[in-house]
């Protein structure tokens, strides 16, 4: 652990995770209120959700619709587009990092990014990869230090900027319109995800094994701010939990399921509190043990979103992301989870987690409802 310690200091002292640190520090804020805005809009005004669904405050709260409609914008701003936010703010910090006064870096990043994620519908109307929007932090960093390079490398402080940016704004442009060409090719392919059909077309033991690595690396993707194959939340609609629900209602309990491991009955209802890397239990132990102010406040602040499995904010504020001694229990906390819940389905002391349950419904609920 000293030398892990060690090691992190001397990594949080370069240039790159200095930019780093300044960009998730400038988005902190932004996706702190963007959580709450999830929260109250999926769990609280849909009617679906869970604390709407227990205390039927769809039913009886004037004007919850156009609540509704607001905190979907502000979440829609804030956190479905995470990655926007991340390319202006690491070319920015870029630039200010090697001692560039200008003020463009940032919206040269902006632009790149936005090219590069542009994915026009099928009615020719402007749209953008929801994927890279939202999940792809870590491409909108390389992104935006790249962009910011770019500013350094081509921009004299002592010269009139108008002019001087027009050569690295081409370059970059023509640069993200061919990634963006290529990620279209790409997409063409339609590659399938086959956590579904292994599971079905594979023995339990095998699925067992399947499932365990796909939440770890879903976890590690998560700690480096790229969307893992468990990123979404539980559908219930996919192929072995359809298996199951059908199992289930048929036989009156879900003891028997015939898929009992399966992303929805082991990570979704027992790895992920609080959000990926079992967030929840990290809040809690800052709360009651660390003396460090900062991180106290972030935690208070983080602690009602991660309650419904929200867990933004705490990844940007203290940060856990790209720091290497939270990867640790990053991934052994959620590890030792499923591994447990393996344990208990496979000597049937608990069902598997076959009915599906409202939308927000916090992470220890989850399996228990």
């Amino acid at each position: 652990m000293n030398r892990l310690v060690i090691f992190t200091t001397k990594i949080y002292r370069s240039r790159i995770m200095r930019i780093i640190r300044d960009t998730l520090k400038m988005m902190f804020p932004i996706m702190l209120i963007g959580s709450f805005a999830e929260v109250i809009k999926m769990t609280f005004l849909t009617s679906t959700g869970f604390m709407a669904t227990i205390f039927g405050i769809t039913n009886w709260l004037p004007f919850h619709r156009e609540l509704a409609w607001s905190m979907g914008a502000i979440f829609h701003c804030t956190i479905d587009m995470i990655a926007l936010y991340t390319a202006f703010g690491a070319a920015h910090f870029t630039a200010k990092e090697y001692g560039k006064k200008t003020s463009i870096a940032g919206a040269v990043g902006l632009v790149a990014f936005l090219i590069i994620a542009f994915q026009p519908n099928n009615s020719g109307l402007p749209n953008f990869n929801l994927r890279l929007m939202s999940q792809g932090m870590l491409i909108s960093l390389i992104v935006g230090y790249l962009c910011g390079l770019a500013v350094v490398k081509f921009v004299d402080d002592d010269k009139d900027e108008l002019f001087q940016m027009i050569k690295p704004v081409l370059i970059v442009i023509v640069v993200a319109a061919v990634f963006n060409f290529l990620l279209g090719l790409l997409g063409r392919f339609e590659v399938p995800t086959y956590v579904a059909s292994f599971v079905m077309q594979h023995t339990q033991a095998h699925a067992l094994l399947y499932v365990l690595g796909m939440g770890v690396l879903t976890n590690f993707t998560d700690w480096m701010a790229f969307g893992g194959p468990f990123n979404n939340s539980p559908s219930f609609t996919d192929a072995p939990a359809m298996a199951n629900l059908n199992a289930a209602l048929k036989a009156g309990s879900s003891w028997n399921v015939p898929f009992k491991y399966t992303d929805t009955t082991m990570y979704h209802s027992f790895a992920n509190f609080g959000g990926t890397g079992v967030m929840l239990a990290l809040i809690i132990a800052i709360l009651l043990f660390s003396r460090h102010q900062n991180k106290r406040l972030v935690s208070k602040w983080s602690l009602f979103p991660a309650i419904f499995n929200s867990h933004y904010s705490m990844m940007l504020g203290i940060p856990v992301l790209f720091n290497p001694i939270f990867l640790i229990p990053f991934l052994i906390a959620p590890l030792v989870n499923m591994l447990l819940s393996a344990l208990f389905l496979t000597i049937h002391w608990i069902p598997a987690a076959a009915y599906p349950v409202p939308s927000g419904t916090p992470g220890p609920l989850i399996a228990f409802i």
